[in-house]
């Protein structure tokens, strides 16, 4: 119910429905001064001169004026009570309800539970109560209720559609930005209209077709960054090859390393670019992910537990996957301590991959998986680029998963991979 209550819809629509409420309340107030003010109308002071006329005296006994309240009843049809000078009933002909002395003490109109009644001064001092026959009834006020009744009811079905329609636009508005948050750069939304919420759409789609062009551009940029870096990379290490046979050996071992490093970066930009660009995975085959896992496990000297768990992927992208979250337990924890492998019911595959390293700090955890983020103890001691943990979230992204970080109750590290089992599906 409150959830309900905060959508802009419903808030619009209780705010039309208290303002006609408040309009309702303040058109009665305004009627009633207005039926005060004409207590000396001459209507009212003409009524109270005829009933003088046809009215027994006051000094008549109380028989003789109830007979003539029936024979008014009997031949005008409406609904009648006598009182004398304190406010005390004489009689009553039809189904008015008695008064009270206070009311009866009022003059012109007035309002009761039966209806509008009028109220005549008689010269004599007492007061003849009148209601025409159309307010009476078995069920007094229901005309005064059901009129204000049913123009609230009215507005309110009316009024209801409007209010949706308006803001339905915004909820499309709202799933719009959302899709295109979860990284569909191609997510718009429909221009509807031309009020501030179609140019609210308008400037969503403008600002998104910039930043999509952005992203493709830098995309596009990187990719072939890396690939031309390739052509001179590839002459370094053909001049390497033809160095003289006296030259220094150990320059030659670090020209060596250096240049498999930077091919191996180049590899990874590569490879970071493409996932970037990748919509659904290029190939998919049923893999064994237990069976990889032993597989990679052993070029690290590793054991794997767990069952045998079956999904769709690429197990060249799962094998990379793999291959970095081991490698950066050598590299930081001098390898693996806990590698498992389960399904989680029909739909997803989980790995663990575990060490006893020192963990990564409370204040870092949040950036280890961003491209080329390395702590400052990591730039001392470690090589690397800060690719490795960044793609394998990306890797577990394409396959409809994703992976996590947390550390061990004693010292250590625990990544946490999930995969669909059909990625296909989970998209």
């Amino acid at each position: 119910m409150l959830k309900s209550i905060r959508q802009l819809h419903v808030q619009f629509y209780l705010a039309i429905i208290a303002t006609l409420g408040v309009f309702l309340i303040v058109n009665a107030i305004f009627w009633n001064l207005m039926n005060e003010s004409r207590r000396d109308s001459w209507g009212i002071t003409a009524a109270a001169r005829l009933a003088q006329g046809l009215l027994p005296p006051a000094s008549a006994s109380a028989a003789d004026q109830q007979r003539s309240l029936d024979d008014l009843h009997a031949r005008l049809d409406i609904d009648m009570g006598l009182y004398d000078a304190s406010g005390k009933l004489i009689g009553r002909a039809g189904e008015l309800m008695p008064l009270s002395a206070r009311k009866v003490s009022q003059s012109g109109w007035a309002v009761s539970r039966g209806g509008p009644l009028w109220i005549l001064s008689l010269k004599d001092g007492r007061r003849l109560v009148v209601r025409p026959p159309h307010f009476g009834g078995s069920r007094p006020g229901a005309h005064a209720i059901a009129v204000p009744l049913s123009i609230v009811l009215a507005f309110a079905l009316g009024a209801y559609p409007i209010a949706r329609r308006l803001t339905r636009r915004l909820a499309r508005l709202q799933s719009g930005v959302e899709t295109f948050g979860t990284g569909d750069l191609n997510a718009r939304v429909a221009i509807e209209g031309s009020d501030e919420v179609a140019a609210l759409a308008r400037s969503f789609n403008t600002s998104a077709e910039r930043i999509s062009q952005l992203v493709k551009s830098h995309k596009m940029l990187l990719a072939n960054c890396s690939h031309e870096l390739r052509t001179p990379l590839a002459r370094i290490r053909l001049g390497l090859e033809r160095l003289p046979a006296d030259a220094d050996p150990q320059l030659a071992a670090e020209l060596t390393r250096n240049i498999a490093e930077l091919d191996s970066l180049i590899g990874e930009m590569l490879l970071a670019s493409r996932l970037d660009t990748l919509n659904t995975l290029e190939h998919v085959e049923e893999v064994d992910l237990l069976a990889l896992a032993a597989e990679e496990a052993a070029h690290f000297d590793r054991q794997v537990e767990g069952e045998p768990v079956i999904l769709s992927g690429d197990p060249a992208l799962l094998r990379r996957l793999l291959r970095n979250l081991l490698e950066n337990a050598r590299q930081h924890a001098g390898g693996a301590t806990r590698i498992e492998v389960r399904a989680e019911g029909d739909a997803r595959a989980r790995l663990i991959v575990e060490d006893h390293g020192e963990g990564i700090a409370e204040a870092e955890r949040a950036r280890v998986f961003e491209p080329f983020y390395r702590s400052e103890r990591a730039h001392a001691s470690v090589r690397g680029f800060g690719l490795g943990l960044a793609l394998v979230r990306q890797i577990a992204r394409a396959h409809g998963g994703d992976v996590d970080y947390s550390a061990l109750p004693q010292s250590g590290s625990r990544f946490t991979v999930r995969l669909a089992r059909n990625p296909r599906a989970s998209r």
